[in-house]
């Protein structure tokens, strides 16, 4: 579908609000027009605003987890894991002895 009404443009040298005629624009289009002219008015230096503040958290944020103990309680956690999960449950021990213990008693 094809926009084809008219709509509202502020006159730069007229300093008021006027009804122009709008070019046909396809939806998808229309959006993409809208997104660039938003994006145009965030001023650039925000984005570096906004990178920096989020580098500072982030970095308290790790400054924290190393003076809490937060890794070496993980790694200690991770170490258990992988120890339990590194030789196989009793059942499969218990198993594996029973047929040892039967194919013994057949020799």
């Amino acid at each position: 579908e094809v926009v084809k009404d008219r709509a509202l443009h502020s006159s730069s040298t007229l300093g008021r609000m006027s009804w122009e005629p709008r070019q046909s624009l396809t939806p998808s289009e229309f959006r993409k027009q809208a997104n660039r002219k938003a994006l145009e008015r965030i001023p650039k230096d925000l984005y570096w605003k906004v990178a920096g503040l989020s580098f500072v958290v982030g970095a308290c944020m790790e400054l924290f987890m190393i003076k809490t103990g937060f890794y070496e309680k993980v790694t200690a956690i991770e170490a258990e894991r992988r120890e339990a999960l590194s030789e196989p449950p009793a059942w499969v021990l218990e198993l594996q002895e029973q047929h040892k213990a039967a194919t013994e008693k057949k020799k």
